[in-house]
């Protein structure tokens, strides 16, 4: 738990960890140089299983948590933000589910929100199976980082939290589509964590920054899935190939997060190239990780019926050019066909297994 001036919420942090079912764990709290009562608040605990370590400077989330990291003793890991809580159960829950499940090396949970008071706002899920979650990774942080529980030691074999400015509000997603890329992952349906929404917590504070982080990430992995580089696309491309490819990126992202019943404000080309650069980035996928066939099938048509849908509404409703309201029509039709064979294809093998 790093903490840098987290007076508000920091006892209840500490204490939901100090009261856990599971008892044999140590709690290591790095105060990042905070300047309010953090540092008498946590002098106020007595507690053999509490390691407290001081920095003389700030270090920021990243450099704090790897300390934390490397003085760690144990072969699981769980984190927690300083205004967050932990259920009671959550460390046994998520100890019994790494010790069950072997090949997995991260797991997170849902989470559910309350406000600076404490109040319930809702309850947020992430995808759950390897497949989905590994696939949402590519576009964006699908764990709730205050939920993660790690083997240790598959953390420090990808080098930890990266001290990047460019990633600072964006470590943990960081951090995670690297590890998401080598090792199993998985979220747990059932929320462990009551994570607070209040003014000054990162994700509100800096949403813009760390938005700009989260979409270079993306982009470095959708690179590295596609073999164009080991350590980032633009290392090893002509700058006029990766401009090209960055382009048919944000047409991308304008296909898949342009909210409902609004308009991507990017030049239809481009938006339609970023479809089928989207449609290649799937099949891709498919081939890097050895997902069962069944599993594949599924997952490709619930897309296809999403993408086809979802260009057919823009060949529709966009104030394009009919050129290019025919183009990504033309394209959302392939997609829906793909879906219909899938679920002829799928009731076809259903019927004759009953047979």
């Amino acid at each position: 738990m790093p903490t840098y001036n987290g007076e508000k919420f920091l006892r209840p942090a500490i204490e939901s960890i100090l009261n856990q079912t599971l008892v044999d764990f140590e709690l290591i709290i790095i105060d990042d140089a905070s300047t309010d009562s953090t540092p008498r608040l946590l002098a106020e605990f007595k507690d053999d299983r509490l390691r407290l370590f001081t920095n003389d400077c700030n270090l920021g989330i990243a450099g704090a948590t790897n300390k934390g990291l490397a003085v760690a003793r144990g072969q699981y890991v769980a984190l927690q933000d300083h205004d967050d809580v932990s259920l009671p159960h959550r460390l046994q829950t998520q100890v019994d589910y790494l010790a069950a499940h072997p090949k997995i090396a991260l797991v997170g949970s849902a989470a559910t929100k309350i406000d600076e008071r404490g109040a319930v706002l809702g309850t947020v899920l992430e995808p759950g199976g390897a497949l989905d979650l590994k696939w949402e990774l590519l576009f964006g942080c699908r764990f709730r980082h205050m939920t993660l529980m790690a083997r240790r030691s598959a953390i420090l074999e990808i080098g930890g939290y990266r001290q990047n400015a460019s990633f600072r509000f964006a470590t943990d997603y960081d951090m995670l589509s690297r590890a998401a890329m080598r090792y199993g992952v998985a979220n747990l349906t059932e929320p462990l964590v009551l994570w607070r929404r209040h003014g000054g917590a990162t994700s509100i504070e800096h949403e813009q920054e760390q938005n700009r982080a989260a979409e270079t990430i993306s982009f470095r992995h959708l690179c590295e899935l596609g073999e164009m580089a080991a350590s980032g696309c633009g290392l090893r491309q002509k700058p006029a190939e990766t401009e090209e490819l960055y382009r048919a990126y944000l047409g991308l992202r304008a296909f898949i997060l342009t909210p409902p019943r609004q308009f991507p404000t990017l030049p239809p080309e481009q938006v339609i190239s970023g479809l089928k650069y989207l449609c290649e980035i799937r099949e891709t996928f498919y081939r890097v990780y050895s997902f069962p066939r069944s599993a594949v099938t599924k997952h490709r048509r619930a897309l296809n019926w999403t993408w086809g849908k979802h260009a057919a509404a823009l060949a529709i409703r966009a104030p394009w050019d009919w050129r290019s309201r025919a183009q990504i029509l033309f394209a959302g039709i392939r997609c829906l066909q793909s879906a219909l064979l899938a679920d002829f294809w799928s009731s076809g093998v259903k019927a004759e297994k009953q047979r």
